[in-house]
């Protein structure tokens, strides 16, 4: 796992000092998961001006089906999940901190996306987009109906209890798919998660698809 950087040339010895690396293939600065305790000093050189969360590498999608609310098509939707990631909050000192979660959850109301996602997901899940919040201003990364194109809400897929992403009985987690794909780079989400039963059943129980290596 590594973090993509966004290096100026006269700013290459201070990264580097930073533990900050050059990948001479991508020709690009990153900084690896085991400097990660580093990740405040290298805030300056972070694509992303204000990210909350960093995925693995390793990304997760899980998939359900479930029908559109306007038109009664059966769609696939699906979830971003992590079996652990890297959250900034603030200490007892109100200082800035990077803290790892190493627990398994899936996020919702997902409001940003690093480039690298971004471009993953129109080329994969090209269903999963921006859309308009129903109560506000404020756009978030969500499905839409393959039939009519209707914003499928998160509040019905991951907040109602029974609901797809919010199931209360291992039988239905294990109508859940969880399908796991390898980017280069991590990327970085601004989005929502819970703990609770459901996170655990989904872990626990839904199938797991061949990776996309293994394809």
């Amino acid at each position: 796992m590594s973090l993509l950087l966004n290096v100026p040339n006269a700013e290459r010895e201070h990264a580097a000092s930073m533990g900050a690396q050059w990948d001479p293939i991508a020709n690009a600065w990153y900084l690896p998961e085991d400097q990660y305790d580093r990740l405040i000093e290298v805030a300056q050189w972070i694509p992303e001006q204000h990210p909350a969360i960093i995925l693995p590498t390793e990304i997760s999608i899980v998939h359900a089906q479930r029908p559109c609310w306007k038109c009664g098509h059966t769609n696939q939707v699906v979830a971003l999940a992590g079996n652990y990631f890297f959250e900034k909050d603030m200490n007892e000192r109100d200082e800035s901190v990077w803290m790892e979660q190493d627990f398994f959850t899936l996020f919702q109301q997902v409001a940003t996306i690093s480039d690298n996602l971004q471009s993953f997901l129109q080329d994969n899940y090209p269903l999963y987009k921006l859309a308009l919040s129903g109560d506000s201003d404020h756009q978030y990364w969500c499905n839409h109906c393959v039939s009519c194109n209707s914003v499928q809400g998160d509040w019905f897929l991951f907040d109602e209890a029974g609901s797809v992403f919010n199931p209360t009985e291992k039988e239905a987690a294990a109508r859940l798919t969880i399908r796991s794909y390898q980017l280069k780079y991590a990327p970085l989400i601004d989005a929502v998660y819970s703990l609770g039963d459901p996170s655990r059943l989904i872990n626990e129980f839904a199938e797991r698809a061949a990776s996309a290596e293994d394809l």
